[in-house]
């Protein structure tokens, strides 16, 4: 057996290549006529009748709203120019509310009363009716509101429009008069209020003026404030001096207490040079020190001139030592003497800035305190002054802005301007060209989409793409209806066309049967099944015709059926069916017994034989695989007609034994999931699909064998009169087996 080949997955039915859906197109062109006529045309008549019959007129009117002072007085009261960015937006969208607001369309349609009947009488429902009907929009980054409405009365509509746009600006006219005067009534009682208040503190600011003196007060608090500032300064610099002189005392102590522990004086002569300087301005301690220093100098020169042991040298030796102990002895009385007096003086200087200091914070005390009173005194003074001067500048804006209201006021205008609508010439609605490319554009849409969705929704397979796309075996061939090819008679035996009608188109599709299935392997094909998934699919006619094919190229054929359950072989080639394979199987008859021999040449056939009880058991024994072994050497093909896949299990134990199966699909009757179970039985049962063949196909707008048949026997020269044969008179059309397969139900 060949080795068994990979079967491509399904593709998805929704997958649609351009090639598909023009095919779809051009098979369902009458749809999409039927859609272009009933939706195009038609909706294009209708429009064009509407057009003419029932058209819509729109008047437009425009209200520009006038920048500057008039827009400036409503918003902001006077007080600005012109209207801020910020604030003209709301403004606008605030007038469009006005224009539709219920009590200007019912005033536009009291004053139109008996003149319109499009919104008859000024009812709620007429007013409701013209607000939704009316559109008024603001047009962005402009000034201007657009009021339109449509109607089918040109005259009407213009002179709605013109009428809600006097009474809007007749109402916000008088809105603005009524405005006005209530503001001005709030103004002049608050100027009232303001000029009591006014009075009432210029009075008390007198009488606290004359009572307290504040002028003096004033003159005296900057005399305080001043000898303060002077005072504080001094204090300041006091407080300096004061840390410095703390820190020389302090130091000195500290200095003084280390050098009586140490007997040295010196820590202190280098804090304070001052005390040295004094020892160096001292009368008593400089002849001393010349004198040492003189002897001294004489002493070195006379031991270098007699030598340390000389009379003379000992004699001054003595002398000068003498004059340095008195050299010493000065300088440390003047040393303790200059010691207390700069500890005298350190002293002295830190109990003066300490009572400098406290007689200072005393003053400083008593200067602030008559300061602050003063100030006191003065603030409150500079209080109530303010306090006046403030209700006067509101009293100053109030009467500013009661007389610039009564100005504006007597100069009031609406701070719009209407563009009056004029009378529409033409209809505004229907647009015919633009509606009518939209009827003819959604009709051809429609009837596209319907013939996309009457596809994609018929799961039954029709063409060989959708075998090859949707259950994922390859083709085989396609063999088409015999009502397709008009040269065939309709009684024609199709189980034997490819004998009786060898050159027809139907006979030419089974040799491309038998030269694909030649190529169907990689090794070769000695036996194999012809099964479909449901009775009347037409497998006997395949397996029947590919038998012939084959035979007629010189191979010896043996055409077996495993069909127990409708045998029709014995009707198909005349013969007789009293010994067949069940009679093998049961071991009652050779196989030698039970092959018999047809009017075709190399084609044997082993009819079915009597029914078994078990069908399905007698066809997986042993003695079927032996039986099959024993018949490919002895054929070159062995052809097995086994029973429906989907319908009986008689195949389930057969496939095996066998090199491959060939599925047939009925056109128009299978559907994908049909088909795509069947394939799938087979590969559970580890068996191998060489292929499928698509059994009468019908000629389709999408071009399958529409055309061929004309090629094919203008091509080949066949003549029409040789191709009409008469059946056999012992076998029965493939339509009428096809009906009685019909009929019959049967259960696995």
């Amino acid at each position: 057996m060949s080795q068994q080949p990979t079967v491509a997955q399904p593709a998805s039915a929704m997958a649609l290549t351009p090639a598909d859906v023009w095919r779809i197109i051009r098979k369902r062109l009458w749809l999409i006529i039927a859609c272009f006529v009933v939706f195009g045309l038609g909706g294009t008549a209708a429009i064009v009748a509407w057009w003419y019959l029932w058209p819509s007129y729109t008047a437009e009117g425009v209200i520009e709203m006038e920048p500057g002072q008039a827009q400036a007085l409503e918003l902001t009261r006077g007080y600005q120019d012109q209207i801020p960015v910020q604030l003209f937006q709301p403004y606008v969208e605030s007038q469009v509310r006005a224009i539709l607001s219920p009590r200007s369309l019912a005033a536009a349609l009291e004053a139109l009363k008996g003149q319109q009947t499009l919104y008859p009488g000024p009812t709620p429902y007429a007013t409701y009716e013209l607000g939704e009907d009316l559109q008024v929009i603001h047009i962005p980054d402009t000034q201007n509101i657009v009021v339109t409405l449509t109607g089918s009365d040109k005259t009407q509509v213009r002179d709605i429009v013109r009428e809600v746009l006097a009474q809007y600006r007749d109402q916000l006219q008088t809105g603005r008069q009524q405005t006005d005067a209530y503001r001005q009534q709030e103004l002049r009682a608050e100027r009232d209020d303001l000029s009591r208040q006014l009075n009432d503190l210029g009075r008390k600011l007198a009488s606290y003026r004359d009572e307290s003196a504040v002028i003096v007060a004033d003159e005296r608090g900057g005399e305080h404030l001043a000898a303060l500032n002077a005072l504080v300064r001094q204090l300041t610099v006091t407080q300096v001096e004061l840390a410095a002189a703390r820190a020389d005392w302090t130091q000195f102590q500290e200095l003084q207490t280390q050098a009586e522990e140490t007997k040295d004086l010196s820590a202190v002569l280098m804090a304070f040079p001052e005390i040295m300087e004094a020892m160096r301005r001292d009368p008593t301690i400089t002849p001393l020190a010349t004198m040492s220093a003189r002897l001294n100098q004489e002493l070195v020169s006379l031991e270098q001139r007699f030598g340390p042991q000389h009379e003379t040298v000992r004699r001054i030796k003595v002398m000068a030592q003498a004059s340095a102990n008195d050299l010493e002895a000065r300088q440390n009385e003047v040393e303790g003497q200059l010691t207390q007096q700069q500890a005298a003086v350190l002293k002295n200087q830190y109990d003066s800035a300490r009572a400098t200091e406290a007689e200072l914070q005393t003053r400083v005390s008593e200067a602030r305190a008559a300061a602050l009173s003063a100030a006191k005194l003065t603030a409150s003074y500079r209080a109530r002054e303010d306090e006046y001067r403030r209700v006067q500048d509101l009293l100053n804006v109030v009467e500013d802005g009661l007389a610039r209201m009564r100005i504006g006021s007597a100069m009031a205008q609406p701070n719009v301007r209407p563009h009056w609508p004029e009378i529409p010439l033409e209809p505004s609605e229907p647009r015919v060209v633009l509606y009518s490319l939209a009827a003819v554009l959604f009709s051809l849409l429609l009837g596209i989409g319907l013939s996309l969705l009457i596809e994609l929704m018929d799961t039954r397979l029709r063409t060989p793409t959708q075998v090859i796309r949707q259950v994922g075996v390859p083709m085989l061939a396609r063999v088409p209806d015999l009502t397709e090819d008009e040269r065939l008679s309709l009684d024609t035996n199709l189980a034997l066309v490819s004998h009786t009608a060898p050159h027809s188109l139907l006979a030419e599709s089974f040799r491309q049967l038998r030269t694909h299935l030649l190529f169907a392997s990689d090794q070769p094909i000695r036996s194999l099944l012809v099964t479909s998934p449901n009775p009347g699919d037409g497998k006997s006619t395949v397996a029947t015709n590919l038998a012939i094919a084959m035979a007629r190229t010189g191979e010896r054929v043996l055409l077996v059926e495993a069909n127990f359950r409708r045998p029709i072989l014995s009707r198909v080639f005349d013969v007789p069916d009293a010994i067949g394979l069940s009679n093998v199987l049961v071991g009652l008859n050779s196989i030698s017994e039970a092959v018999q021999a047809t009017a075709i040449e190399n084609l044997d056939v082993l009819v079915g034989g009597p029914p078994p009880p078990s069908p399905a058991g007698l066809v997986g024994c042993d003695t079927m695989r032996q039986l099959v072994d024993e018949e490919v050497k002895a054929y070159d093909r062995v052809i097995v007609d086994g029973a429906p896949m989907l319908v009986v299990a008689d195949n389930h134990l057969i496939t095996p034994m066998l090199d491959g199966v060939i599925m047939v699909f009925r056109a128009g009757q299978n559907t994908r999931g049909m088909a795509q179970r069947a394939v799938q039985q087979v590969l559970t049962l580890r068996g191998t699909i060489f292929g499928a063949v698509l059994n009468r196909v019908r000629a389709t707008k999408g071009g399958y064998f529409r055309e061929s048949f004309q090629a094919y026997y203008d091509y080949s020269g066949a003549r029409p009169d040789g191709l009409t044969v008469a059946a056999a008179p012992a076998g029965p059309t493939d339509r009428d087996r096809d009906e009685d397969e019909t009929e019959h139900t049967h259960t696995t």
